[in-house]
């Protein structure tokens, strides 16, 4: 056999080696991560409608359910070179049920280009839910759990959820604690808001925050536009959180899973976690963007059966959401 072909297999052999170790490893501690147990759904006549938000600063249209009218379409085939993992944030206290999902982030993994795509989901969406009436997408949750939520997704924005990882105001402030904090520029109006409301005592401009601090800062909803300047916090809370681990070696990486994982809770397999955390390892992280769904000019504010909702303009933001996640 000629030199380079030995060379080259050896390299090749190597590397299926550390793939197999790296997967193994992650393999073995993946079990401290929690899976989500069958989910009692509610019946379709026991729905309810979260009437008690306040309105919005944007004029409202007053609309009956039957004004609404949703366009058809096919269902969305699989992308096998991107890969879609739902964060879920729920307003759940101990020893309650599950609660209305009002944090809701795809994280869009493109293993051709290897980019990043946050695209939060405003609580306020007005879409179908499968088997139910139209009601505010962070009722899917509610009513069926993760299924019914990826379900309420892929047909409203035909994007295919692969799997889901939850967690809930107690483990998101534990997280940061565990990277160490994070750092976060404030406005004058959100720091003060911040200590007003919860107390905590930080400035305008950067801070260097804490887990209880940081979840205090991706809760504001009522500082600037509503709940729009709300998901812009809970993506730069998110992408800082990523870019901060990525910049770890390996060792510490590994041992920050050890300390990450018992707060989360996923329906993925361990198989296709690791397979996934494979496919990022091996093509990388290359760039890193952030959207927000709706869009601005794609929908109409309204109040529908007492609700405060922002109904999408679908044929317009499936396109945009396209375009999201597949360009490079």
């Amino acid at each position: 056999m000629k030199l380079w072909k030995k060379i080259l297999l050896i390299t090749v052999a190597a590397v299926a080696v550390l793939a197999l170790a790296a997967g193994g490893i992650v393999f073995g501690k993946l079990s401290q991560m929690k899976q989500t147990a069958p989910v009692e759904t509610v019946a379709p006549e026991d729905e309810t409608f979260e009437t008690n938000t306040p309105q919005p600063s944007a004029d409202v249209t007053q609309l009956d359910p039957e004004d609404v009218v949703w366009p058809s379409y096919s269902v969305p085939e699989l992308d096998k070179e991107v890969v879609n993992i739902l964060l879920i944030g729920q307003d759940r206290r101990e020893g309650e049920e599950r609660q209305r999902s009002d944090t809701m982030i795809i994280v869009s993994y493109s293993k051709q280009y290897g980019t990043v795509k946050l695209i939060s989901l405003m609580r306020d969406l007005y879409v179908q839910i499968p088997g139910y009436s139209d009601n505010r997408i962070n009722a899917a949750y509610v009513f069926g759990g993760m299924e019914l939520l990826d379900e309420t997704i892929k047909v409203n924005f035909g994007i295919p959820i692969d799997g889901n990882f939850e967690v809930d105001f107690d483990g998101f402030a534990a997280v940061i604690d565990i990277l160490g904090g994070v750092d976060i520029t404030l406005t004058k109006e959100e720091a003060r808001y911040i200590k007003d409301r919860w107390g905590y005592t930080l400035s305008e401009g950067l801070n260097h925050m804490n887990g209880s601090e940081t979840l205090a800062y991706a809760r504001i909803r009522y500082v600037g536009n509503d709940d729009y300047e709300r998901t812009e916090r809970q993506r730069a809370v998110l992408t800082q959180v990523m870019e901060d681990a990525m910049h770890l070696d390996t060792a510490k990486k590994l041992r920050l899973l050890d300390e990450i994982l018992p707060y989360l809770a996923t329906d993925m397999s361990k198989t296709d976690t690791v397979n996934t955390l494979l496919a990022i390892m091996q093509n990388g992280v290359n760039g890193m963007d952030n959207y927000r769904i709706p869009a601005d000019g794609a929908y109409t504010a309204a109040k529908i059966r007492g609700m405060y909702v922002l109904v999408p303009d679908l044929d317009q933001t499936r396109a945009l959401l396209d375009t999201y996640i597949n360009e490079s």
